[in-house]
């Protein structure tokens, strides 16, 4: 009993101590991250590395897109009319944005704010439908977010 008596003390002096000593490591990383030299022309450089990569990326998924110019769907509507529909991506009203990560000043965030297009076109046969102008007839906004190492290229 007398055992048990002796421990109970010792055991919350031990607790008590626990917290202190754990906040200790993470006080000296964020005191570090904190002192680490950041620009803001790193953050500007990284941004155009991220526009640039955008681009390229909505380029490759506008070619790949379900229901896109490549598999483009035509349709005989009761009037006797042909309609051709296709989804795009508006690559030029692609809006790009790049921040510091907030868990490590190292890694960078990016966002692609993007609209994705429905196109038809009306025609009175499907050739005509589709090789006439397509008009937007509907659009949905989406986001990607991506991240990247100082330096290392984004994913």
């Amino acid at each position: 009993m007398r055992c048990l008596s002796r421990l109970l003390p010792a055991a919350l002096l031990l607790l008590l101590a626990l917290p202190a000593q754990a906040a200790e490591p993470a006080a000296r990383l964020l005191a570090s991250a904190d002192s680490t030299p950041f620009t803001d022309s790193e953050l500007a450089r990284e941004h155009e590395r991220f526009a640039q990569f955008a681009r390229e990326q909505m380029a490759r998924m506008n070619a790949t897109i379900l229901g896109g110019w490549n598999s483009m769907q035509v349709h005989k509507d009761g009037l006797g009319q042909y309609r051709a529909s296709y989804k795009a991506i508006d690559v030029d009203s692609i809006v790009c944005q790049v921040r510091r990560a907030d868990s490590d000043p190292r890694y960078f965030v990016g966002d692609v704010v993007y609209k994705e297009r429905i196109l038809e076109n009306v025609a009175q046969s499907a050739e005509a439908c589709r090789t006439g102008s397509f008009a937007p007839v509907a659009e949905k906004t989406s986001r990607i977010i991506y991240s990247s190492k100082r330096g290392g290229g984004w994913n």
